[in-house]
């Protein structure tokens, strides 16, 4: 099982050298709303994995929201490979905050999602209003998700985020246990393979 979450995957990334040894499993695909940067993390997990599906729906009040937005060419490419779900974050719905919309991704509470952003630096992670997700902060939420997911393998991508907080919390989401493959913004066209990724033991040392 493995969960992939991307905050803004750069046009240029390539997909060859991620190499994760999966045969089969649920994964969850977290993406900004741009369009090239979701299908370059769909192509990317495509490259990588055998899968089966996933699909996130909110339960909220007033009944049930279809979250796993994905354009039409999206759906067809990725079924071919036996994943099945986009779930893009778009905007909020509007009665879902922050920590609710990680809570449900995460399959976790509100108060331990709602924990989680403030550990990442995310300013509005308690009083956030509904329906306000901003940006960077879309990609926070993401984070957020992964780090908290039960999946034993964990892809983050960490483009845009080289703060002190979110290193340590990827280095402890490694820790508790699985692998974390941390993308970062030097998975680029041109730079060695060595370069693009960072791979967390459980004791949190980098392969």
């Amino acid at each position: 099982m493995a969960t992939a979450l991307n905050g803004d995957l750069p046009g240029a990334a390539t997909v060859r050298d991620i190499d994760l040894e999966l045969t089969s499993g649920l994964v969850t695909v977290v993406t900004a709303a741009e369009e090239r940067t979701r299908r370059n993390l769909l192509r990317l997990i495509a490259s990588s994995c055998s899968l089966t599906s996933g699909h996130l729906v909110y339960r909220g009040p007033e009944g049930e929201t279809d979250l796993a937005v994905a354009c039409a060419r999206d759906v067809v490419a990725v079924r071919r490979r036996r994943i099945v779900c986009s779930i893009l974050l778009r905007a909020a719905h509007p009665a879902l905050s922050c920590a609710h919309a990680v809570a449900e991704i995460a399959h976790c509470t509100v108060d331990a999602a709602a924990a989680e952003l403030a550990a990442l630096g995310h300013g509005h992670a308690v009083d956030l209003k509904a329906g306000d997700t901003r940006g960077s902060d879309r990609s926070v939420l993401a984070i957020a998700a992964t780090l908290l997911h039960p999946a034993p393998i964990v892809l983050v991508d960490l483009t845009n985020h080289t703060t002190v907080e979110v290193r340590e919390r990827v280095t402890a989401r490694a820790r508790r246990g699985g692998a974390v493959l941390a993308v970062t913004d030097a998975l680029l066209d041109g730079l060695p393979a060595g370069a693009r990724t960072r791979l967390l033991t459980a004791e949190g040392r980098l392969l």
